[in-house]
């Protein structure tokens, strides 16, 4: 928590650089969570833009291209190096990038759930579960490429990726394979005849 009462809360492999006097933070990499108190504003800047926000809570996550970002209270500013501004409400996400700010749409709640230590999947590719996952382990996770299809339903714990990992061998046809606790593989299970 800064000073004045704006809330900021890091995502793993995350970074911020803070301007208390201007103001100001700056998103390095990863994923930030700010909520800003009443009658406060504050500017947010990423590779691509600004985002203003003034008393509400948004969440911003640096991609490769973008930073995809999204309102959760209140109402935020996109301001892109290039382009128009563009107004985000409660409930939408947008991709703020250099040239401008891509389609308005609903925010997928499964993309927010780190700030309370858990992802809730409903019917989602297990790719992004796996990719979302191999941030919270320490060391490799790998999968076989025919593994990314499969579908996923379910609220998985960010404090035991080994329970994880437990639970898709359990429930899906796949096998876990750990050659030290760093190194982790998953493959196909063998179909038995």
């Amino acid at each position: 928590m800064l000073s004045d009462g704006t809330l900021l809360q890091l995502n793993t492999d995350s970074a911020v650089d803070i301007e208390l006097g201007a103001g100001r933070v700056a998103l390095v990499r990863g994923e930030v969570a700010v909520s800003v108190p009443a009658n406060l504003s504050l500017t947010l800047q990423v590779p691509y833009g600004r985002v203003v926000l003034s008393e509400g809570e948004v969440c911003l996550r640096l991609l490769d291209e973008a930073c995809r970002v999204s309102a959760i209270k209140g109402a935020v500013s996109l301001q892109p190096l290039r382009g128009p501004a563009v107004m985000l409400q409660a409930g939408q996400q947008a991709s703020l990038q250099a040239a401008g700010v891509g389609p308005v749409k609903a925010f997928d709640e499964w993309q927010l759930g780190w700030r309370e230590g858990a992802l809730r999947l409903d019917d989602r590719p297990l790719g992004e579960l796996l990719r979302e996952l191999r941030r919270y382990r320490p060391g490799v996770l790998r999968w076989a490429p025919e593994l990314e299809r499969l579908r996923v339903t379910g609220t998985f714990r960010l404090d035991d990726t080994d329970r994880v990992l437990a639970l898709l061998a359990a429930s899906l046809p796949l096998q876990v394979q750990t050659r030290t606790r760093y190194w982790v593989s998953l493959t196909a299970r063998e179909k038995r005849a």
